[in-house]
């Protein structure tokens, strides 16, 4: 279990938590990651803020030599650089304002996703660096580097569980319903095809219905079922089995309504 979960530590918390918050942690990463995503879709707008102007320069020019047979054409792609200058535009908006949060909008924003109180959440984040806390090292290799969450590992405290997952999810460990593995899927292009590549995922189930999915090893989530279920042996995991994507709905109802 030592390969895969540590006690917290004075040098991890340093270095992953210097303000001795969690969220605040998170809030500095989100930011950084909103900054270059801003700098990136800026460009497109910029691209697209170009391709308009001269859509519309040249709508002008054809109109002022008479050409009204192309004006329809010229107008569609003015309306087109159009649509996508103003999308390009909200999203560099909405980018922004997420990386102006502070902090306090992501305790809010984790009590939020988690259907738990803040003073819950507060509570975890305490406990985060008490030396009794977990670091869950569940990912590695290429799972861990693509990884979206805030933070690479997921922290297991004496009453809470969080996989840092982009919502910042907090479970309480006495009502977690199920741990258990599941199989996601996305593709990639590989020349004119298309290959279908499979993940193998920990998959948290919280009695008020919040449930998360986060990557890891085999041995990594065996040892994490293992320790919660020490903890709670009321968890379901699925006989050890890895649940399919399509099966995921049904398993959440049945686990749910105690089927």
């Amino acid at each position: 279990m030592a390969d895969y979960f540590a006690k917290m530590n004075g040098e991890y918390a340093q270095k992953h938590f210097p303000e001795g918050s969690v969220f605040e942690s998170a809030a500095k990463t989100l930011k950084r990651r909103s900054i270059l995503g801003v700098v990136m879709i800026g460009l497109f707008a910029a691209a697209a803020l170009w391709g308009l102007a001269w859509s519309i320069g040249r709508t002008m020019e054809l109109r002022a030599a008479g050409q009204d047979d192309m004006l329809g054409v010229s107008i569609a792609i003015c309306a087109f650089f159009g649509i996508v200058a103003l999308g390009f535009l909200t999203l560099l908006f909405f980018m922004a304002k997420a990386g102006r949060q502070k902090r306090g909008d992501y305790v809010v924003g984790s009590a939020k996703h988690s259907k738990l109180p803040v003073s819950e959440i507060e509570a975890f984040e305490r406990q985060a660096l008490d030396p009794d806390c977990y670091i869950l090292r569940l990912a590695e290799g290429l799972d861990r580097a693509l990884s979206n969450s805030t933070n690479k590992d997921g922290l297991l405290t004496r009453d809470y569980i969080y996989l840092a997952d982009p919502a910042q999810t907090v479970f309480r460990v006495d009502s977690l319903r199920a741990c258990c593995f599941s199989d996601y899927t996305y593709y990639i292009s590989t020349g004119n095809r298309h290959k279908k590549i499979h993940c193998l995922a920990i998959y948290l189930l919280g009695a008020n219905g919040v449930s998360v999915l986060s990557d890891t090893t085999e041995k990594a989530g065996r040892a994490l079922m293992a320790l919660l279920l020490e903890r709670n042996g009321s968890i379901d995991t699925n006989g050890g089995k890895v649940l399919a994507e399509s099966e995921m709905d049904g398993y959440k109802k049945r686990v749910l309504e105690g089927r």
